[in-house]
């Protein structure tokens, strides 16, 4: 067992927990506030530093969505959402995934077969959107 990694961001404490397995291998859990955040992707770990630093990039995501209304987990996924503006006056949304962290989506989708009056109708939509995917891709086995 590792010591207990701990930081505060935005307010809130997190503590990443590292446990070595006996193939060699580091498995990570990260609790906010004392309360397990499940989900990381990636575990196991090569070492105890890569999952310190991916269990602490994952409570900050998690953070992030529980302060901010563009951004949600799903299923350890991250999904933020967006909105433009078209020539007509609607709206449309737009979402991207991300994995833990990592500021690079790795899929960006524009839902242009809806238009929304508001951007905030554009954006409920692009979310309902990205959480169907992301079960639809977890069930063939994309994800």
């Amino acid at each position: 067992m590792f010591p207990t990694y701990g930081a505060t961001y935005r307010g809130k404490h997190i503590s990443v927990s590292c446990t070595q397995q006996r193939e060699g291998e580091v498995i990570c859990t990260v609790a906010i506030d004392g309360e397990p955040a499940p989900g990381l992707r990636g575990n196991p770990f090569g070492s105890a530093a890569s999952a310190q630093v991916a269990g602490v990039g994952y409570a900050r995501a998690v953070i992030d969505t529980l302060l901010d209304n563009d951004v949600a987990e799903h299923h350890g996924y991250f999904i933020r959402v967006s909105s433009t503006e078209q020539l007509d006056g609607t709206w449309v949304g737009h979402y991207q995934l991300h994995r833990n962290d990592n500021p690079v989506a790795f899929r960006r989708v524009a839902c242009e077969d809806f238009r929304g009056n508001t951007s905030v109708e554009a954006e409920q939509y692009a979310m309902a959107t990205a959480f169907v995917a992301v079960d639809a891709d977890i069930a063939t086995g994309k994800l």
